[in-house]
């Protein structure tokens, strides 16, 4: 019988404890982008509160966007929220960003007289290797295989 209940009591606290989870405090912070085509910087600040922003720029050209995440496996899912400001609308992976297209506005038929764009993040996915933030290049985005997107938790020296 003390063997049925020091069973059940074992079996109790196994159940009790909690699995340690993946914490999204790996992901919680601000990253730095770490290579880059031309000049310019990409910073996506991750907050606690499921929130995140990312400013972008190069050269003349400027572009952020603000949005939630949620954690999804062992990634984090970024989605930008809408602006009620009028933007000119970029995907945050653009691979062909000369090929010629209609512009797309956070208001339709609006007249965008900012010099920044809103960049769109639709279900991009990141996740931690070592210490660095890698993204998953999506197969619609019609971007080579070799590219590599990653973001390091200390700005990079520019020379």
């Amino acid at each position: 019988m003390k063997i049925k209940i020091s069973i059940l009591v074992l079996f109790l606290a196994l159940i009790s404890c909690k699995k340690a989870e993946s914490p999204p405090n790996r992901f919680i912070g601000t990253w730095y982008d770490t290579e880059y085509v031309v000049p310019s910087l990409t910073r996506i600040t991750i907050k606690k509160d499921s929130t995140f922003s990312c400013i972008s720029g190069a050269c003349t050209w400027q572009g952020f966007s603000q949005g939630k995440w949620k954690i999804v496996g062992d990634s984090i899912e970024l989605n930008s929220t809408k602006s009620d400001t009028c933007y000119r609308m970029l995907p945050f992976v653009d691979c062909n960003p000369f090929e010629k297209r209609k512009d797309l506005l956070t208001i339709p038929n609006c007249s965008p007289e900012q010099r920044s764009d809103f960049l769109i993040f639709d279900k991009e996915r990141f996740y931690v290797k070592n210490d660095s933030l890698v993204y998953k290049l999506k197969k619609s985005s019609k971007c080579p295989d070799t590219l590599k997107i990653v973001f390091a938790r200390t700005q990079k020296i520019r020379k």
